[in-house]
């Protein structure tokens, strides 16, 4: 299991829109010790947020990264980065609409 954003077929196209955040054993070692000890909002599991949300993300998602740079070594720092950086690409890209809500889970 994983743990992705994602954003809901809709119709006329195929398939849903999903942002990998993070494989489950990472996310319960990293993302969730660093969302509690940060608060972060729009990266608990189970949440969504709107397009009114994307900077706060983003913000968090900065925060996220100095955390790791701190918290994590090695190979699973490395992941974490680079889903971050995938995230911060992903996210603005994903809100194409004003009512587009994204899903973590």
């Amino acid at each position: 299991m994983s743990v992705a954003i994602i954003r809901d077929e809709r119709p006329g196209e195929e398939g849903s829109l999903e942002i990998p955040v993070a494989f489950q054993r990472v996310y319960r070692q990293y993302w969730k010790p660093a969302v509690e000890e940060l608060g972060l909002q729009c990266f608990l599991v189970p949440t969504g947020f709107g397009k009114d949300k994307l900077e706060q993300a983003l913000r968090e998602l900065g925060l996220m990264r100095e955390w790791t740079k701190k918290n994590v070594t090695g190979s699973d720092q490395e992941y974490i980065l680079m889903r971050i950086e995938g995230l911060e690409k992903g996210l603005p890209e994903a809100f194409d609409r004003e009512d587009t809500i994204l899903y973590v889970g």
